[in-house]
């Protein structure tokens, strides 16, 4: 484009043209500026940067899915809460059957007594169970075990309590009384819960033995085997089977104290839990496929807590008279029976929490990436208004100028006029 008209034209107002060129080019960039400053965006349409338009959006895109997936995770962390709350319902319950059990454990306590302890737990048990059915969020169960998912089996075990000396035990367990190992040999289906007493009697003047009781957890059946176990110096080991189970002792290899007790409480073998109808909830916690965060409640029933049987006011026929030794026995039974339950719920309330922990570790991460992401789209988008409206009056005022300029050049042909003159 030339920057001088040499001669004077009439057909052609070169100087209307450029000035006209320049104006259309500057009211164009007011145009734009006008059009980001009035959204406060640079990037407004692809044309502005087609690049940098189709990075901002993937930016914009998972900082989108980094809140959403919070909102999950937020709603995750609450229906957690309200479980452990309830958890801690069940806790406290237990704990108050543990101290009725403690109470009817007392050959004092009447019949009478023993009966208004077990109306308790009764209705505590029961109250168990409406915890378990009832607690929901949002109209999901949370506690029924409907989404439990996968749960191992539990193999069998036993504690021993030998003279205030209590163990746990896996496959020997050692302690310094009565009993000094214990194993369990039956197949795992066929071991019960239930609590054996082993107590030292005085057969006769010179011979001391073992009377073996057994309380069945399940059917409240108390029995003792017919024949005390006979012991001697040179003894060590002796076995039986009771109730479907098999026992095998080793005993100290000198006598004991008459009167001395060992209670071993047996918990049976509970099978692998797949639970393919019951999934575990699931809860999309990240912006990406796959960022997914599982969360498994277990039912806290009282048939699942194993303690719906639980008895405190068994009474005994022995020679078809009645005996408190089956109601002591049976209350003992419930200790141990509740101290697995409240072992049980620590468990879930314990692995509840881990998850909470978890759950608030995600929400951190998602507000952290999505600021960062935001950030960097806004890198890219954003408007850099001091720098535009700096443009914007500069552009003003060359429009202005512009239009003064166009206005003169259109009468510098008139111009021509004066030659005829």
């Amino acid at each position: 484009m030339p920057n001088t008209v040499g001669g004077i034209s009439v057909a052609t107002n070169q100087l209307a043209n450029q000035a006209l060129l320049n104006l259309n080019r500057n009211q164009g960039q007011l145009g734009k500026l006008v059009n980001q400053l009035s959204s406060g965006l640079r990037v407004n349409t692809a044309a502005d940067d087609p690049s940098g338009l189709a990075i901002a959006v993937n930016l914009q895109n998972q900082a989108t899915g980094f809140d959403t997936a919070n909102l999950n995770v937020q709603d995750a962390t609450n229906a957690a809460n309200v479980a452990d709350g309830a958890l801690s319902t069940v806790t406290t319950i237990l704990q108050r059957v543990r101290s009725l059990a403690i109470e009817a454990a007392n050959t004092i306590t009447s019949p009478t007594d023993r009966s208004a302890l077990q109306d308790e737990v009764t209705s505590l048990i029961q109250e168990i169970n409406q915890i378990s059915s009832n607690t929901n969020f949002n109209g999901q169960a949370l506690l029924d075990g409907s989404h439990a998912g996968f749960q191992p089996a539990t193999s069998a075990a036993a504690v021993v309590t030998a003279n205030t000396q209590i163990g746990a035990f896996n496959a020997v367990l050692q302690t310094s009384a009565l009993v000094t190992s214990v194993s369990i040999s039956a197949t795992n289906s066929a071991i019960v819960d239930g609590t054996i007493q082993v107590q030292v009697a005085q057969l006769n003047a010179t011979q001391q033995g073992l009377v073996i009781s057994f309380f069945t957890s399940s059917t409240g059946k108390y029995s003792q085997l017919a024949t005390p176990i006979t012991l001697n110096n040179a003894q060590t080991t002796f076995s039986f089977q009771i109730d479907g189970v098999t026992v095998n002792y080793n005993s100290l290899a000198a006598t004991v104290d008459v009167g001395t007790t060992s209670f071993v409480k047996v918990t049976q073998y509970v099978s692998v839990n797949s639970n393919p109808n019951g999934p575990a909830f699931q809860f999309q916690g990240g912006a990406d496929e796959g960022a997914t965060i599982q969360v498994g409640l277990v039912s806290v029933s009282s048939s699942s807590l194993r303690v719906s049987n639980v008895n405190v006011a068994t009474t005994q026929l022995v020679g078809g008279v009645p005996s408190t030794a089956g109601a002591v026995l049976g209350a003992q039974d419930v200790i141990g029976q509740i101290d697995q339950a409240i072992t049980q719920v620590n468990g879930a309330r314990a692995a509840l929490g881990a998850v909470i922990s978890r759950l608030q570790n995600a929400e951190n991460n998602n507000n952290v990436a999505s600021v960062n992401l935001t950030a960097s789209a806004s890198d890219i988008t954003d408007l850099n208004v001091g720098q535009a409206t700096a443009d914007y009056n500069k552009l003003q005022i060359l429009v202005q100028i512009g239009t003064t300029v166009l206005a003169q050049s259109n009468t510098n042909a008139q111009t021509v006029l004066g030659l005829f003159r």
